[in-house]
């Protein structure tokens, strides 16, 4: 393959991917297929780090004129409407599924359910909760290196799941990226991930990737024991898992500082 056919094979994969996890106004280039958003995995951290970059950028501008708590909220706000939810939305069916089904068969059927139940309402409710108390936390220095690299790391957490895991039902999102990850699409987004973060010391650095391991790996075996494999909202659910919870480790580390 030419080096001007393979630039514009990744530039298409690009596409998909932000059309795919975002609302940005980009081109579709082609029809986008199963196929090609499974070959576009590699590319949702940077993705993430686009998303995040937009945040960076806002919570600087409004600064100067706004106390920090209120960046936080303007800059939550921003990340729920440039990806239309999409993360929330799987975290709160997920959490639906799980806490009021006890089967399989009768979990995934209230995952499917389009509805918001008590769980899924709470589990909002706690996320919005615990993202404006730990982001407040953070001044500005340390704000921007990490709501940048948890953007990047949270919507890499669906590279080890798809391609360890495979689908749990037939239909939906889930079937069209379980277990159709390439090790070539797994190493864009991890060395995404290990440039995102450089931001930060090599301690820093080493705590916050075992972070986002760590939630990977631990919803990995949950959903594999619940479900005998993923849908679209368990990767949804993970990746709202996975950015709490390097916040919470932001906000130890800060405190420890």
């Amino acid at each position: 393959m030419s080096p001007t056919k393979r630039s514009s094979q990744l530039m298409r994969r690009l596409v998909v991917a932000i059309r795919f996890l975002t609302r940005l106004p980009v081109p579709e280039l082609g029809v986008t297929t199963e196929e090609g958003i499974s070959k576009s995995l590699g590319f949702f951290p940077a993705v993430g780090l686009l998303v995040g970059a937009g945040g960076c950028l806002l919570y600087y501008l409004l600064k100067p004129v706004l106390p920090s708590s209120t960046c936080v909220i303007l800059v939550m706000i921003y990340s729920v409407l440039i990806t239309g939810g999409f993360h929330e939305d799987g975290l709160a069916d997920s959490t639906d599924g799980f806490g009021g089904g006890w089967s399989r068969e009768q979990t995934l059927t209230i995952m499917r359910d389009s509805r918001v139940g008590t769980f899924g309402a709470l589990a909002l409710i706690f996320l919005v909760l615990l993202k404006y108390n730990l982001l407040s936390m953070l001044e500005w220095p340390k704000f921007w290196r990490w709501f940048l690299f948890a953007n990047a790391a949270s919507r890499w957490s669906s590279l080890p799941l798809c391609m360890w895991l495979d689908h749990a039902r037939q239909e939906g999102q889930g079937k069209m990226v379980a277990r159709r990850v390439s090790w070539p699409a797994a190493l864009v987004g991890t060395l995404t991930v290990a440039a995102a973060s450089l931001v930060f010391t090599p301690r820093t650095a080493i705590a916050a990737t075992a972070v986002a391991c760590a939630v990977a790996l631990l919803t990995g075996l949950y959903y594999r024991h619940r479900l005998g494999g993923i849908t679209g909202d368990c990767l949804g659910a993970t990746n709202q898992l996975t950015e709490v919870a390097i916040y919470f480790a932001a906000a130890v580390l800060t405190v420890k500082a």
